[in-house]
């Protein structure tokens, strides 16, 4: 075999080797490409599901925030009509004859003082005070076995329709105010019934 045979068969066998590890690239670049394209179209699958997931979780979470907002929002009407009911109620104590009123401080004097403090009278609806109620309060407490020594203080408290009680700083308020808010620990939960229908 002359030089020239042998170049033009090297020449062949490369340019074979050059198609066949070109075809092999091109089978290895396609195996790429559509691996490459499957683990996109995957991740992509991924990513919308992953979306679709929070969007549903969020969806959900602003449901649960605007079903607490509604809530909030009818327990603060209910509770501004308790409010009203109570306030209301307060207007019709005051609103009471004076004799029912007397007879209801006389009564709250007797279960709540000891007997010796000063009574202030309330400026508020003071209708119900005469000159027979700081000796008709000594005997309501005589009767039920303390001390009738209460005495009247010169000045009427103002803003508060009742008594309060002083002795040594300390102050027991036998007032309207007083009597609805220790009521409406007991009475709120009717008033929620009777108003509202819930238990």
């Amino acid at each position: 075999m002359n030089a020239e045979a042998i170049l033009i068969k090297i020449e062949e066998d490369a340019k074979e080797a050059a198609a066949r590890i070109a075809g092999e690239a091109r089978v290895k670049a396609e195996a790429l490409t559509a691996a490459s394209r499957e683990k996109i179209e995957g991740m992509h699958k991924a990513a919308l599901s992953q979306a679709e997931r929070d969007a549903a979780e969020m969806e959900q979470r602003m449901l649960r925030m605007a079903e607490l907002d509604d809530r909030k929002a009818l327990l603060g009407k209910k509770r501004a009509l308790i409010d009203e009911t109570f306030v209301k109620a307060g207007e019709l104590l005051l609103a009471a004859p004076a004799a029912q009123r007397r007879a209801l401080f006389l009564g709250r004097i007797a279960a709540c003082a000891g007997g010796t403090e000063t009574l202030s009278v309330g400026a508020l609806g003071a209708d119900w005070f005469d000159g027979n109620f700081l000796t008709d309060a000594n005997a309501a407490l005589a009767a039920v076995g303390k001390p009738a020594g209460l005495t009247l203080a010169a000045d009427r408290r103002p803003d508060c329709a009742g008594v309060v009680l002083t002795q040594s700083g300390a102050e027991i308020h036998c007032t309207l105010d007083a009597f609805l808010e220790e009521a409406r620990a007991d009475m709120e939960q009717p008033v929620a019934t009777e108003l509202f229908g819930e238990p």
